[in-house]
This record gives C-alpha cells, sequence and structure tokens, in this order.
C-alpha cells in the first residue's frame, strides 16, 4: 500500500509562492522547498514532473498578481492608476517584479508585456482624447508611457529609489509622465 502524502498540492504550491515572494525565482529548487517544507522532495514531485512546471505556475500566480495591480483604481485617471499600479507592485513584491521584469522568466517576461500593452490599449480607447491619433502615435506614446514607468518601478523594486510612497508615486508620475502624455498630445494636434 502507497504511503499516504504528507502534503496536498496546495500546501506546497503555498510554501513555493512565500519562498519565491521572499528569495525569486532563483530560489525555487526541489532542495530549498523541501527545507522550507521540512520534508524532502519527494512531495515536491509527486505533483510537478519537474521544477520548471512549479516554476511557470508560480510566474503565472505573478503574472495575475501584477495585473491586479495595475487594474485598481486608485485615483480618477485609468493611466494614473496603472502607472501607480506598476510601482506599487515593484515597491510590495520586489522580488516577483524582479522575476517577471528583471530576469529571463522562462520566457514569460514577453507575454506579460503583450498582456500589458493590450490593456493600454483597451484603456485609451476608452478615453475620447485618443479618439483622432493614428496608430503609430497611440503606440509610440504607450511605449514612451512604458518606459517611463517601468523605469521608475526598476528604481524602486531594486531599492534605488527609497522614497516610494503612494504619495511620492503619484506625484513624480504626474510631474514627469502625466505632462509627456499632454505634451505630445497638444504637438500631434497642431
Amino acid at each position: 500500500m502507497p504511503k499516504k502524502p504528507i502534503f496536498t498540492k496546495e500546501q506546497v504550491y503555498k510554501k513555493a509562492f512565500e519562498v519565491f515572494k521572499v528569495e525569486g525565482i532563483d530560489g525555487i529548487s526541489a532542495r530549498n522547498l523541501a527545507k522550507s517544507l521540512g520534508a524532502s522532495p519527494a512531495p515536491i514531485y509527486s505533483f510537478y514532473s519537474s521544477i520548471d512546471n512549479l516554476k511557470h505556475e508560480l510566474l503565472d500566480d505573478a503574472k495575475k498578481l501584477f495585473l491586479e495591480y495595475v487594474k485598481k483604481e486608485r485615483t480618477n485617471s485609468i493611466f494614473l492608476n496603472i502607472g501607480m499600479g506598476i510601482c506599487i507592485f515593484a515597491r510590495e513584491e520586489k522580488e516577483l517584479f524582479q522575476a517577471i521584469f528583471l530576469r529571463e522568466s522562462l520566457g514569460k517576461r514577453n507575454e506579460v508585456i503583450r498582456e500589458f500593452r493590450d490593456l493600454i490599449k483597451k484603456e485609451m480607447s476608452k478615453d475620447s482624447r485618443f479618439d483622432n491619433l493614428d496608430d503609430e502615435f497611440k503606440t509610440n506614446l504607450y511605449l514612451d508611457c512604458w518606459m517611463y514607468a517601468h523605469g521608475f518601478a526598476t528604481l524602486i523594486a531594486t531599492n534605488y529609489f527609497e522614497d516610494a510612497s503612494d504619495e511620492v508615486i503619484e506625484k513624480r508620475l504626474m510631474e514627469a509622465a502625466a505632462t509627456m502624455v499632454y505634451k505630445r498630445l497638444e504637438d500631434y494636434k497642431k
């Protein structure tokens, strides 16, 4: 008769996600996870055929969490909410941000950026200020905003920018990114 498992798949996954949030994707190994569980690697391999499968699942959930942050309504401005979401995610989930955006993470980075781009395009289509703009201009505007917000978030996630309260993030985004958007829109209409 086979031995009854001492852990459920959910328990193994929950512990793996805890390790991921603290040590990053590089902290996910059978040995490290087994140590965190106080067990041998056997329970892990009873649910996952490889550690890469577990890492893919972890990155998928990190990506979902990231998208929740950028969709959260914090202000009356959709675009400010998105920028703040990126930066707050970088502040609160440093290892997850770094795993998704700063390290090669099993091919997930481009997938997240595409989903984020699609979200921005969807939000742009709801804003009448963007109705009469050509696609190339909208794409370049999106890229400029992404570069600013991603750069700022990277400084936060890597502890280079330490004063990253919600108020400071909002102020920085309004002073720089919003000014850039409005200036580009004004120049386009000339």
